[in-house]
C-alpha cells in the first residue's frame, strides 16, 4: 500500500486510525443550503402574501392597524407600511437566494464586496423584523405558564388562552421573527464559508481561531456574562413580586390589584422572572451539563445542548423587540410613568442590554459544549 494511499486515511494514533484533516471542500455541510432554501421561501412566500393583500385593498396588522404597539410605526398608515414590508420581504429573499451561494466549491467564488453586500442587505433585512416585533411575543410567552396552569380552574383565564394569545398580530410577528431567525442562521453560515470557515461550527482550517472561543475561555468570560444577564429578570421579579406581598415599590393601586386577579398574573410573571435568572445561571452550571439527581429518571444524563440553546435564544430574540417598544412608549409619553409606572416599565430599559447579555451567555454555553464538530472533525 502506497504511503499517499495511507495519508489519505489519517495517521494512526495508539493504534487507533483517525480521520484525514478535512479538505477546504469538506468545511461545507448540506444544512446551510437547506437553511438557506427554507429562509428564501419564507421570505418568497411572506412577499407573494403581502402582494395579494395590497392588490385586493387588505393590510397586514402593522402600524394603525393594530400592529407595534407603543413603537415609531404605531401610527404609520397600514397600507403604506404593508408596501414596505412587502419589498422588505423581497429583500429577504435576494438574500436568501445569496445565500445558497456558499463559497467554497468551484462553481461559487465570493469577493469581499459581495459577501459585505449580502450581509449588510441581510442586515436592513433583520433590522426590520425588529421594528416590526413588538412586546407581544414576549408577553405571550410570560404569561402562557400562568394560563396554561390557572385556565383549568379559571374562566377568565382559560378565556384568555383560548381566544387571546392567538391573534392576528402575534402570529404576523411570530412569523416575522421565525423569517427572521432563519434568515440570520443562512447569513451566519454563509458569512462562515466565506471566511474559509467551517460552516458548521465556525473553526477555521488553520486552527488559528481566536482564544476566547476555547472552552476554557467560553467558561471563563462567560461565568461572567450570566451574572450579569441573571440580574436583569430579577429586577423585574423584584417588582411584581413586592406587588404581591403588598409593597408598593411605585405602585399605588395595590387595591385593584389585590381586588382583581392581578395579583395571580403578577406573581406568575415574577415567578416566572425567577427561574429565567435561576436557567440562565444554570448554563455556566453543571447541572446545566448533567441533569442534577432530584430529577428521577434523567439523573446524571447529559443536558441535550439544544434544550438548553433553544428556549435561552428565543427569549433573548423575544426580549430585544421588547425592551425598545417599551422604551420608546415611555419617551414619547404613550405610558405613563405615574402611579406604577416606573416599576411596571422601569425594568424594560435593561432589557436590551438583557438580550444581549443572555445572548452571549448561550453562545459562551455552545462553545463550551459543542465538542468535535461532524463536519470537519475539529474540536
Amino acid at each position: 500500500m502506497s504511503t499517499r494511499h495511507l495519508s489519505s486515511r489519517g495517521p494512526t494514533v495508539d493504534g487507533v486510525r483517525r480521520p484525514a484533516p478535512p479538505s477546504s471542500g469538506s468545511l461545507r455541510d448540506g444544512r446551510g443550503a437547506v437553511v438557506a432554501r427554507f429562509a428564501a421561501a419564507w421570505w418568497a412566500v411572506a412577499a407573494g402574501a403581502t402582494l395579494v393583500l395590497a392588490l385586493t385593498g387588505s393590510t397586514l396588522p402593522v402600524g394603525d392597524a393594530g400592529g407595534e404597539v407603543g413603537t415609531p410605526l404605531a401610527g404609520v398608515d397600514a397600507r403604506v407600511l404593508t408596501f414596505w414590508v412587502g419589498a422588505l420581504a423581497a429583500v429577504g429573499t435576494l438574500v436568501g437566494l445569496a445565500c445558497l451561494r456558499l463559497p467554497g466549491s468551484p462553481a461559487a467564488v465570493v469577493t469581499r464586496r459581495v459577501r459585505a453586500a449580502v450581509l449588510a442587505a441581510g442586515g436592513v433585512v433583520l433590522a426590520g423584523v425588529v421594528a416590526l416585533t413588538d412586546l407581544t411575543v414576549l408577553a405571550r410567552l410570560g404569561y402562557l405558564p400562568v394560563l396554561l396552569l390557572l385556565a383549568p380552574f379559571d374562566a377568565e383565564f382559560r378565556d384568555a388562552l383560548l381566544h387571546r394569545m392567538v391573534t392576528g398580530v402575534s402570529t404576523f410577528q411570530v412569523a416575522v421573527l421565525v423569517g427572521g431567525a432563519l434568515l440570520a442562521v443562512a447569513m451566519v453560515r454563509f458569512d462562515r464559508a466565506a471566511r474559509a470557515a467551517c460552516t458548521s461550527c465556525g473553526r477555521h482550517a488553520d486552527r488559528l481561531d481566536p482564544t476566547w472561543t476555547e472552552p476554557a475561555s467560553a467558561a471563563r468570560w462567560g461565568r461572567r456574562v450570566s451574572v450579569a444577564a441573571a440580574a436583569v429578570p430579577l429586577v423585574y421579579a423584584v417588582t411584581r413580586l413586592a406587588w404581591v406581598l403588598g409593597i408598593a415599590l411605585g405602585f399605588d393601586d395595590l387595591d385593584s390589584l389585590r381586588d382583581s386577579s392581578g395579583w395571580i398574573a403578577a406573581l406568575g410573571l415574577g415567578g416566572f422572572a425567577v427561574v429565567g435568572a435561576v436557567l440562565t445561571l444554570g448554563l455556566t452550571q453543571r447541572w446545566g451539563e448533567r441533569f442534577p439527581r432530584w430529577m428521577v429518571g434523567l439523573a446524571g444524563r447529559r443536558v441535550p445542548v439544544l434544550l438548553a440553546v433553544g428556549p435561552a435564544t428565543v427569549v433573548a430574540v423575544a426580549v430585544l423587540p421588547a425592551g425598545f417598544t417599551l422604551i420608546a412608549g415611555v419617551l414619547d409619553g404613550d405610558l405613563e410613568l405615574g402611579g406604577g409606572g416606573l416599576a411596571a416599565f422601569g425594568p424594560a430599559f435593561l432589557w436590551p442590554v438583557w438580550s444581549v447579555l443572555l445572548g452571549a451567555t448561550t453562545f459562551a454555553y455552545w462553545l463550551r459544549r459543542r465538542g468535535a464538530c461532524q463536519v470537519c472533525h475539529r474540536g
